[in-house]
């Protein structure tokens, strides 16, 4: 029978039992019979048995329900028996069902939880852990039935700087348990040391724990906590999420300092930074770029580039070849670098070099742009440009000056064999003068060559400028005219120059000769003469070699001055701005060479419409006192000396060797130094060595002098030369102190020359040489020093 018709029977028992008892009672005992009775009684007793029954049934059921219920709270199942019925199978079936479908549930909700990378932590109301997932395990060493409040634990926690402690009662989970929500607490674990009750009132100082876990992981933690409570918000609980944030960190921190390293790079370079967006408004100005454009950063940020430092005409230009520069970098390009003007706030021109990348930013383009100020290289380029072109020049020009002076040293002799034989018939005489001005003419435009390309052999002494000045200015006073006068402003104690007295006497002559020019009406030249003692700065603003004592020499004139367009250029060879005709261009180049290959300058300043002033800067003399004034030439004479005369010029030694016999010398020719080394081998006597500097073969002149002074120091030598390119003897070598004979030279200078060479010469011991000289002994001492070569 089932449970259901054991109850309805027995409630059938019961109301009949109860029935029979209150007619009983109701009526009196008379109205009914015994069997009345019994049948209550009965009735009563059924019932009462079916209701123990039916009682014992439902409370084993409830029995096993309540352990099944049990069982699933802790994820268990327990099996109910069937017995009792239909109902009670039923039930069975049905919490079997319930059973399976929650235990599913829970397994995926367990699977869920342990599957999560971040920590998941729920503890009881007690604190007691229920809940800890592997990464909780991993990191924490927690499990289930941890004390969260009183354990051992295996971790430590910190605030967020990684030194201060975090006491237990303020960790996430604590709070939570309090009621509190808990979002986004940053903290420090350090995991692998035993930090028994770490957290309680007694916390370990953090310099003791940094040196007992210098080696332990840690790890940052960003911590969300959440109370949990029943359906009537009873607090049966809390969660906690622990979120490893150690490589977000790093990675921050990373880029922390990428970015400082880099900022400080910025900062720090020596070329001006600069970054704009790909439609040129300035993103970032480095102080570098406040000091190369005169802009701040914050008047330069927001601003367009172009309109910011580059000049109106070049703007255009520079847009496309930003373009240009996006559509190369679209295509893979890695940069470009490119030099342009630029304008400085202040208004001047400077320029700079750029180098472009371009880094992607969203559907956009970031340019950053290093900017160096190249003005100064570009000055120096240019002045190398200059330099080399000049010294292009000035071989072309030496080599042409070079054949020019041994053409016209044949000329000008023989020109003066001629003017002596036909001096007595007058229209001969004449036109022997007239070549003989244009041979003169022919030397003094060779000689301004070879100034401007600062090729001439200088012979650079000790000389009074004031002195030199008042000469010059008693000989142009007649030659630029009454309507120029001619005024002097000269230092008193201007130092002694060392220089050239016959070049800078041309120079002077070039300077008051364009003044002259500059002034076609009338004006005043004046000259004056200054000290000057330049530091390093001073030197290099007024383009000398070096810091020291200069003497300066000051030309300027009331003239029409000089636009300021033709400044830079007027020291350019052949350069003019006077009417085709009645210049040549190589005045002020000659002033200009001059000054530079005595060591010294030349600068100008002009003002158009109000004169021109050039200055001249000359090294002050080593010594104080001048040299006492030499005394005059005496007129030419010959002598019956005999002379060793090396030219390689065919025509020149032939011309050399008639004029030397005919002022009585005895001649031996050579045509290189190489053919006069083998005379002197051969033992032949000479008193005088007469030699050209630049010549072909294994030595030039000086080198060939140099030699034979070496095994005859008191040989007398006359150098000449056109051109001598650098062969001249420098200082404290051998040599040094010869005269020279310039080319093209007069019969009358090669005499005097001569004369005076071999009359002042004396041996090593002071005493005079006695003429003629034997060179008997000098000569065996060559030959041991440098015997003949093998044939």
């Amino acid at each position: 029978m089932t449970l259901w018709r054991r109850l309805a029977l027995a409630m059938v028992f019961l109301v009949v039992g109860t029935i029979c008892a209150l007619a009983l009672f109701g009526n009196g005992f008379a109205g009914f019979g015994r069997a009345t009775l019994v049948v209550a009684v009965i009735a009563i007793l059924v019932a009462l048995v079916l209701a123990a029954t039916t009682a014992r049934s439902l409370s084993g059921m409830l029995t096993q329900m309540t352990r099944a219920v049990e069982g699933l709270s802790r994820g268990e199942q327990v099996a109910i028996s069937s017995e009792g019925g239909r109902e009670m199978a039923a039930l069975t079936a049905a919490f079997a069902e319930l059973s399976s479908q929650l235990g599913t549930k829970q397994n995926l909700l367990e699977n869920t939880v342990e599957s999560i990378r971040d920590c998941v932590v729920v503890a009881d109301e007690k604190a007691v852990v229920v809940v800890a997932n592997a990464a909780a395990r991993r990191l924490l060493g927690l499990d289930r039935g941890f004390d969260s409040m009183t354990g051992p634990r295996k971790f430590t926690c910190f605030l967020s700087d990684g030194t201060t402690p975090l006491p237990i009662a303020d960790s996430p989970l604590a709070r939570a348990l309090r009621g509190e929500n808990v979002d986004d607490f940053e903290l420090v674990v350090q995991s692998g040391q035993s930090g028994g009750r770490a957290f309680s009132s007694e916390v370990e100082s953090g310099s003791r724990q940094e040196n007992a876990s210098k080696q332990e992981s840690r790890a940052s933690i960003v911590a969300n906590a959440r109370p949990l409570r029943d359906e009537r918000g009873r607090l049966r609980g809390a969660v906690t999420v622990l979120r490893d944030v150690t490589e977000q960190k790093r990675a921050l921190q990373a880029l922390v300092d990428s970015e400082q390293m880099a900022q400080a790079i910025v900062n720090t370079a020596l070329d001006a930074f600069v970054q704009t967006d790909e439609n040129g408004f300035v993103l970032d100005w480095s102080p570098q770029a406040e000091v190369l454009t005169g802009w701040t950063r914050a008047e330069a940020v927001g601003v367009k580039l172009v309109e910011l430092v580059f000049p109106e005409p070049l703007r255009a230009a520079h847009r496309q070849r930003i373009a240009q520069f996006l559509r190369e970098t679209a295509g893979g390009a890695m940069g470009m670098r490119y030099e342009s003007a630029a304008l400085h706030r202040d208004g001047h021109e400077l320029f700079v070099e750029v180098s472009l990348t371009a880094l992607r930013r969203g559907d956009g383009y970031v340019i950053n742009a290093f900017v160096r100020d190249v003005t100064q290289r570009r000055v120096a380029e240019e002045q190398l440009i200059q330099a080399q072109k000049m010294e292009s020049l000035g071989q072309l020009t030496g080599g042409i000056a070079h054949d020019f002076n041994n053409m016209l040293t044949v000329i000008t002799g023989t020109i003066e064999i001629l003017a002596e034989g036909v001096k007595d018939i007058p229209h001969l005489a004449t036109i022997t003068k007239l070549i003989g001005d244009a041979a003169d003419r022919g030397a003094s435009l060779t000689a301004s060559l070879l100034a401007f390309a600062r090729k001439q052999p200088l012979q650079p002494a000790e000389t009074d400028v004031n002195e030199l000045i008042g000469e010059a200015v008693r000989l142009l006073s007649p030659v630029l005219g009454r309507h120029i006068e001619v005024e002097t402003d000269l230092s008193g104690d201007a130092w002694p120059a060392l220089v050239d007295r016959s070049q800078l006497s041309a120079a002077l002559v070039n300077l008051a000769i364009n003044a002259r020019d500059a002034m076609s009406n009338a004006g005043k030249l004046t000259i004056r003469t200054r000290n000057f003692t330049l530091g390093v700065p001073e030197a290099l603003a007024r383009g000398v070699e070096r810091a020291g004592d200069y003497v300066a020499i000051e030309v300027g004139d009331t003239g029409t001055g000089i636009p300021q367009a033709d400044l830079d250029r007027i020291f350019d060879p052949f350069f003019s701005t006077k009417e085709v005709g009645r210049g040549t261009g190589l005045g002020l180049s000659m002033v200009f060479g001059f000054a530079k290959q005595s060591h010294g300058s030349v600068d100008v300043r002009s003002d158009e419409g109000s004169g021109t002033t050039f200055r001249i800067y000359l090294p002050r003399a080593d010594i104080s006192a001048l040299q006492p004034p030499a005394q005059d030439d005496p007129p030419p004479q010959g002598g019956n000396e005999t002379i060793l005369c090396v030219e390689d010029d065919r025509k020149i030694r032939d011309y050399v060797s008639l004029q030397l016999e005919n002022l009585g010398y005895k001649v031996i020719v050579a045509g290189n130094a190489d053919e006069a080394l083998a005379i002197v081998r051969q033992g032949a006597a000479f008193d005088l060595l007469f030699t050209d500097i630049v010549m072909p073969g294994t030595m030039n002149g000086r080198q060939l002098a140099e030699t034979l002074m070496d095994g005859r120091p008191a040989l007398r030598v006359l150098f000449t030369s056109g051109y001598s390119d650098g062969a001249l003897p420098q200082k404290n070598r051998a040599g040094q102190g010869i005269p020279l004979l310039t080319k093209p030279y007069r019969r009358a200078e090669l005499a005097r020359t001569l004369r005076r060479c071999l009359d002042i010469a004396v041996d090593p011991a002071g005493d005079p040489i006695p003429t003629p000289y034997s060179v008997q002994p000098e000569l065996e001492r060559f030959l041991r020093k440098y015997p003949p070569k093998e044939a």
